[in-house]
């Protein structure tokens, strides 16, 4: 930016100008000046323009450089604290210096350290615009926006980042042109932009080179420390751009902050959250990430792992200063292991939000008397943004937990709140009126009904099977226990138990049905438990028997659960599998236009969307969503055959899934019940729908005993002829893409109750089919589009 060269000389004429200036001998603040001017003509290598800055280190003229020194500088012995230097104009090395100036932003040659915040283009930029402002105001009179101060960042010897603001003085640069310059009338003329924060470098640089210039004197820098405001500013920052607290960039911020703040870097700095919700204090890895004592109090193992830290909370009501940390005072019982880490004193610092405990601040320090009481006053400048971020962190766990409440337990879609929120403000308007309002019906007309089914095959059947191998496990160890204590003992009443054991056997292993379960169940819990406990301690023999009996039984169930928990465990992963990917695919599909989406989970996953103008507020809906939505239904099915196929080889028990789609072309109603908190549909051609739903899934193909939904297949169910040259269409798109198979059934169906006349498209997947990840498709782009 400055590659056109320019003149700068270090000079003191300017200085010596205003002492000629300010020499008065009949006053006394200004005869000095008189002396000064005698006396620096003894110094005739001070008196040169310009001055050789070489010429300043000769001995023989330390006493007329200290002379303009001291005119300048009065210091009246503060030489090791004010930070001062004087420079040729706008160079980066200082002829002077004071030791304090030296020590903070000198290297050893005697250069200006760049600071860990700025960059030489920065620091660059900001020398250019001081150049011209000097030229612009001198030569043409005008003055400009002066540019921001620069910040300087150090961290000094002792690991404390330390801010300083430098400022510069300009009062003895003078600026001359080394000949003809352009004519400028007016200030538009170099600074077009209204904008104070804008300058024009370029435009100045063609119009008025730095090379037309010299400039001549010198430059006086004076540096403010400004950390403790600018510890408290940098907090505020990353309090306003920072969303998780418990991250270690925002404890770091926070550490450095404290530091700055309290002079001491030898110290810990924990942060920990305390937010109540309801009463009840909540306590998390996350909340306690960043913490030093209170995690500390809460490792897992104790009985009451967050009593101990209660217990302490409720006694701190504002900042503490511990410095004598001992296990024999009352108030520091809780420091024992932090006495064992080395720490020699804590401060303590509640944070309170509107008078709620919302964090503790930690500062831990590892040497004794590093703290002084003095410092919580200068904590107190933090406390505030660090009470706001935590406020914040609380305000943000609510949130998630309202919208975990609406998503997962109210029927309320975020896709139709908006006619909620006009409801119940109506309704809170009509009570500020003093009506007692009534709640209207809440309906949604003319929307399209898509509907799918993901189940897992024979579901029904395979946990009556595992319940029965469980039952059967059962019997047998008790069985076991009963003939070997009919062998060492004579008891009549263990025949009468062996026959029961073995007429059960007998009949669940012709057809299990639930009443057989819960007679054998409570057999054996009223029975044959009590008996073999008795046994066990009467009859030291039979206790290994009993044992082995007992511990093959799962304690909460109070059943053999080796069979059933791998099915149920397989069918877990399976759901969750399949659940997971729709929510994730129907996040992305919502951004197409927005619709509602309701999931339900039995031995498998279910879900209705509904999709129609009257559901949203601020768009337009098109056919063209509903097409995208029904190619994405079909879309997801092929996916989560897939996805199904390659899960199962992995489980305790191989499952298979059916895939079901009920095509409906005709838009319904649908109305939330109050009483219920659902929506429901509405109208008896409307009703006709739902009940096709729950039927449809044992459908059998007509003429024949075959079900019509299959694994590795999915079947589309349809009543109007639209629906299916759709849906074949769809099929045709992915057959394409080689995800489905060439063979497409078209099939009638059995007469259901309240049922008929139904038909079927039913496809197989294609084993080797995958979509890309992001689940999308060319028709469902180019909807997008549009």
């Amino acid at each position: 930016m400055t590659d056109t060269p320019y003149s700068a000389h270090l000079d003191f004429q300017l200085l010596f100008s205003q002492w000629e200036k300010r020499a008065d001998v009949s006053k006394a603040d200004t005869c000095l000046y008189r002396d000064l001017i005698n006396r620096i003509k003894q110094f005739p290598d001070l008196n040169q323009s310009p001055v050789d800055p070489e010429a300043l280190k000769k001995q023989e003229n330390f006493l007329g450089f200290g002379l303009i020194l001291g005119s300048l500088f009065p210091m009246s012995g503060q030489e090791e604290k004010r930070i001062l230097a004087l420079a040729a104009p706008f160079d980066m090395q200082p002829v002077y210096s004071t030791p304090a100036f030296k020590d903070l932003f000198l290297n050893e040659d005697g250069s200006i350290k760049i600071p860990e915040n700025l960059d030489l283009g920065k620091i660059q930029f900001s020398k250019v615009v001081n150049l011209y402002s000097r030229i612009i105001d001198q030569v043409y009179g005008i003055k400009i926006n002066q540019s921001h101060p620069l910040v300087f960042k150090y961290r000094d010897s002792n690991g404390i980042l330390r801010h300083f603001q430098i400022r510069m003085n300009f009062q003895f640069v003078q600026v001359t042109a080394k000949g003809p310059l352009p004519d400028i009338l007016e200030k538009s003329q170099i600074c077009t932009s209204t904008s104070p924060d804008h300058y024009e470098v370029e435009n100045w640089q063609k119009f008025l080179p730095l090379s037309l210039f010299e400039f001549k004197g010198f430059l006086l820098l004076e540096a403010d420390e400004i950390t403790v405001s600018q510890s408290v500013a940098t907090l505020n920052e990353a309090v306003l751009n920072q969303e998780d607290i418990s991250s270690q960039e925002f404890a770091a911020v926070v550490e450095d902050s404290v530091k700055s703040l309290i002079g001491v870097s030898e110290i810990k700095v924990g942060l920990a959250s305390l937010q109540q919700v309801k009463g009840k204090l909540v306590f998390s890895p996350s909340r306690l990430a960043n913490s030093y004592i209170l995690k500390m109090l809460c490792e897992p193992g104790t009985e009451r792992p967050y009593q101990g830290v209660l217990d302490f909370l409720s006694a701190i009501q504002k900042p503490v200063l511990l410095n004598e940390l001992s296990v024999e005072y009352p108030e520091s019982k809780f420091m024992g292991k932090v006495i064992e880490l080395g720490v020699k004193e804590v401060i303590l610092y509640p944070l309170k939000h509107k008078g709620d405990l919302v964090g503790l601040l930690e500062i831990c320090s590892l040497r004794d008397e590093a703290f002084e009481p003095i410092m919580l006053h200068h904590l107190d400048m933090l406390a505030p943004s660090l009470s706001i971020a935590f406020n914040k962190q609380a305000e943000l766990l609510d949130s998630k937990i309202k919208s975990i409440i609406r998503k997962k337990f109210t029927a309320i879609h975020p896709v139709v709140e908006w006619k909620f929120d006009e409801i119940a403000l109506d309704y809170v308007l009509e009570e500020e009126r003093g009506h007692t309002p009534e709640i209207p019906p809440i309906n949604f007309q003319e929307v399209f009904p898509l509907y799918g089914a993901v189940d897992v095959k024979n579901s029904s059947q395979e946990r009556n099977n595992a319940i029965q191998r469980d039952l059967l496990i059962q019997l047998g160890l008790a069985k076991n226990v009963v003939e070997k204590a009919r062998s060492l003992h004579y008891l009549p009443l263990l025949d009468r138990m062996v026959e029961k054991i073995e007429e059960f056997e007998r009949r669940i292993q012709l057809i299990l049905v639930s009443e057989e379960e819960v007679r054998i169940t409570e057999f054996f819990m009223l029975d044959f438990e009590p008996t073999f406990k008795h046994l066990s301690e009467s009859f030291p023999d039979l206790l290994p028997s009993v044992q082995e009996y007992f511990q093959a039984v799962d304690p909460q169930m109070g059943v053999v659960y080796i069979h059933r928990k791998a099915f149920e465990e397989s069918l877990k992963e399976i759901n969750l599998l399949v659940g997971k990917y729709l929510d994730s695919e129907e996040t992305k599909i919502q951004r197409m236009f927005p619709h509602y989406f309701e999931k339900f989970k039995t031995d498998g996953i279910e879900y209705n969307i509904y999709i129609g103008q009257s559901l949203v507020k601020d768009r337009v809906f098109d056919p063209i969503y509903l097409k995208n939505l029904r190619l994405w239904q079909l879309q997801t099915l092929i996916e989560i055959v897939n996805l199904v196929a390659e899960k199962s080889p992995a489980l305790d028990v191989s499952l298979e899934t059916t895939q079901l789609i009920l095509a409906h072309s005709a838009p319904l109603t649908i109305s939330f019940r109050l009483d219920e908190r659902k929506f429901d549909v509405e109208g008896a051609y409307n009703i006709r729908y739902e009940i096709i739903k729950k039927r449809i899934d044992k459908a059998l193909i007509k003429g024949t005993n075959e079900r019509l939904v299959q694994p590795g297949k999915i079947a589309i169910v349809y009543s109007q002829p639209k629906d299916a040259k759709e849906y074949l269409d769809f099929i045709q798109f992915f057959q394409n893409r080689q995800l489905l198979e060439d063979q497409v059934e078209q099939l009638e169906l059995d007469d259901m109750q309240g049922v008929h006349g139904m038909k079927a498209i039913r496809v197989t997947v294609a084993p080797k089919g995958r979509l890309n990840l992001d689940g999308t498709s060319e028709l469902v782009s180019e909807s997008e589009e549009r």
